[in-house]
């Protein structure tokens, strides 16, 4: 399962700029107050405050440091130094040694804190070419205009207005300040102000994911808002003293000082759209000619499946395994090339196997068939990669065998291709949904012609943004299959929602502001918002396209979901270090029940079962569900005792 780049719970909105706050305010008082409490030892003690989730312990103080380890919740930590702009503290905790976390996420003792400045790394943006600025203390200070801050404790002394200069940016302030403050200080901006919640978010040339990345701003970083777009969900930010200005997604900050004086832009003062990227044109006059077979039905109903590989032994391991978990399906991946090395050889020996094992258990079968052998594929073909046939009635020939062979059988569902929207599941040949839709419809006329009770899924595409030649966005890919004709030739929707580290109940929106609270170190949802980084967004936005295209009687089917737990064994799927197994089990169970309560979804396949086992230390047994020796991990239990 190869990816590419998916109600928000701002349950700790307060001590997510705590950080900043606390800052901000420690440098206040150490100027009016030079009292003895105003020292520099910082606090001996502070205690990890996450929900449920550890925290992770860095190297340096960014969120693209090395992870040292994690830190269980309510764990207590000695508190050594802050970053400059007090969003890390660095700490030592006992059984890993120090390094530094994110400060939204530790509540200090009640001694008061003394900022000990420490240059904080400057991350690129987007993982590669070159760094985009970040902005600073002195950019954010400087466009947020007057500002008040108050402390409160024991003993309070008279408000003192001040001017204080902070890395070279002067804020006017209006301090209340403590002998003995207990509780972080309190600042109220006088101009409308962005507050930025996540440890670090893109910031745009216009209000759209559209528009280019100018800069990054940091969690905690306070920028003066000048207005905003006619939908009101994208902030125009003043950059600098210049008046150079940026824009911020809304969901993503919180809005300080007086929101009713933010002025709502008109369409003409907006930046210019930008030219969109190339891609695949989708033409609908290509659209395949109408084959003679019985018309699509609704895609079943729902079911518990999971995606195994069972070719090469231990075929009934797998499906008791499957069956201890009250699961009714199973999915195996097919590869045409390994079943037909000659024009018009087929066999399907190891297959019936596996269907001869389900029907002794009451197993249904979905095979997903994939990979053109040779002969069968363009001259000149890239042989590196698989790739679909120059001549889609030869796959209908094979699947159209597959579907005589076993009518009647537990197989019951066949999946035409995989991913078709990826490159290197596509040959390397340019993304067409209407050259997929030939073959889709070829497939689906000679499958029921063999077996009308067959169901024919459509391919399942990865959730993607738009990145030509690699990648075409999976919604757009959607809506070119339907112009193309997909609700005359698919019984269901194929659909992989992915989860990375983004809970399944959590909308695209809200998952930048849902990961912090992990401490995460995969922030993909946090620098390109976009759907496929959710599994809920990918799965409504799919209902929302069929809906649109009149094809609402249908049903998804998710064939690969799920979310990698227990650590990266493959460094360009990261997010696996987020996710913990506990986790991987409360999401897994969260996404079978929203999907089993929404009553337009099919049978359900999680990916996978046994990976671990036929292929530990790969990417994809990250994802499996029992360890290498067979022995059930914490998901697998969670989804035997799930109701169902």
């Amino acid at each position: 399962m190869v990816k590419v780049p998916r109600a928000m719970q701002f349950t700790a909105r307060g001590v997510r700029i705590a950080a900043l706050i606390l800052t901000l305010g420690s440098i206040l008082m150490s100027i009016v107050l030079p009292l003895a409490a105003q020292s520099q030892t910082l606090p001996t003690t502070g205690v990890v405050i996450t929900e449920g989730d550890r925290l992770n312990l860095r190297d340096a103080p960014a969120a693209d440091a090395q992870v040292l380890g994690k830190i269980e919740p309510q764990t207590q930590v000695e508190v050594l130094a802050a970053s400059d702009d007090g969003a890390w503290y660095q700490v030592t905790v006992a059984g890993i040694g120090t390094g530094w976390v994110s400060a939204a996420w530790v509540s200090l003792g009640s001694a008061p804190l003394s900022v000990l400045l420490v240059p904080t790394p400057t991350p690129a943006a987007g993982g590669g070419g070159a760094a985009v600025p970040r902005l600073g203390v002195a950019a954010r200070l400087a466009t947020t205009g007057p500002t008040t801050v108050t402390t409160t404790g024991a003993a309070t002394a008279a408000p003192t207005p001040t001017t204080v200069t902070v890395a070279g940016a002067t804020v006017e302030a209006t301090v209340e300040a403590t002998v003995a403050p207990t509780a972080a200080p309190v600042v109220t901006y006088n101009v409308p102000t962005a507050i930025i919640q996540p440890e670090r978010m893109n910031v745009r040339g216009g209000p759209g994911t559209g528009f280019p990345v100018v800069g990054s701003a940091g969690q905690g970083d306070a920028l003066e808002i000048t207005g905003m777009n006619p939908v009101g969900d994208w902030y125009r930010v003043a950059l600098n003293q210049a008046g150079d200005a940026g824009w911020l997604f809304g969901s993503l900050v919180q809005v300080g000082g007086p929101a009713d004086a933010i002025p709502t832009l008109s369409e003409a003062e907006l930046p210019a759209a930008p030219t969109p990227e190339p891609q695949a044109e989708v033409q609908a006059a290509s659209a395949p000619p109408v084959v003679a077979a019985p018309p699509p039905a609704g895609g079943g109903s729902f079911g518990y499946g999971v995606q195994a590989h069972m070719l090469g032994g231990e075929t009934g391991r797998a499906m008791d395994t499957t069956a201890g978990m009250g699961f009714n399906w199973i999915k195996q991946q097919v590869e045409w090339r390994l079943y037909a090395a000659d024009p018009g050889a087929m066999g399907f020996a190891d297959l019936s196997a596996i269907v001869n094992e389900a029907s002794a258990r009451g197993i249904s079968v979905l095979f997903s068939v994939v990979n053109a052998p040779g002969w069968a594929r363009e001259p000149g073909f890239d042989a590196s990669v698989g790739g679909p046939p120059v001549d889609p009635a030869t796959y209908a020939a094979f699947v159209g065998g597959m579907a005589r062979t076993f009518c009647g059988t537990s197989l019951k569902a066949i999946e035409v291709w995989n991913e078709q929207n990826l490159h290197y599941e596509w040959g390397n040949k340019p993304l067409d949904p209407a050259e997929y839709m030939r073959l889709l419809a070829a497939a689906y006329g000679s499958i029921k012609a063999e077996c009308p009770s067959m169901m024919v899924i459509s391919g399942a595409l990865t959730p993607a943004g738009s990145n030509p030649p690699f990648a075409m966005d999976d919604f757009a890919y959607l809506e070119g299959m339907y112009q193309n004709g997909l609700a005359n030739y698919a019984d269901g929707i194929g659909a992989h929602p992915s989860g990375y580290n983004v809970p399944a109940s959590v909308r695209f929106e809200e998952a930048c502001a849902a990961i912090q609270q992990s401490g995460n170190s995969f922030n993909g949802a946090c620098d390109t918002p976009h759907h496929s980084w959710s599994f809920r967004s990918t799965m409504e936005g799919y209902r929302n396209i069929m809906n649109v295209y009149g094809d609402s009687n249908k049903r998804i089917w998710p064939t690969e979901f799920g979310w990698a737990a227990g650590g990266a064994f493959d460094p360009r799927y990261a997010y696996a270090n987020d996710n913990s197994f506990e986790e991987q089990a409360a999401w897994t169970v969260e996404a079978y029940t929203m999907m089993r309560d929404w009553g337009w979804v099919g049978p359900a396949f999680l990916w996978n079962l046994n990976f671990r086992v036929v292929a530990d230390g790969t990417e994809k047994a990250q994802w499996g569900i029992v360890s290498n020796d067979w022995s059930p991990l914490p998901v697998y239990n969670a989804l035997k005792s799930m109701g169902k």
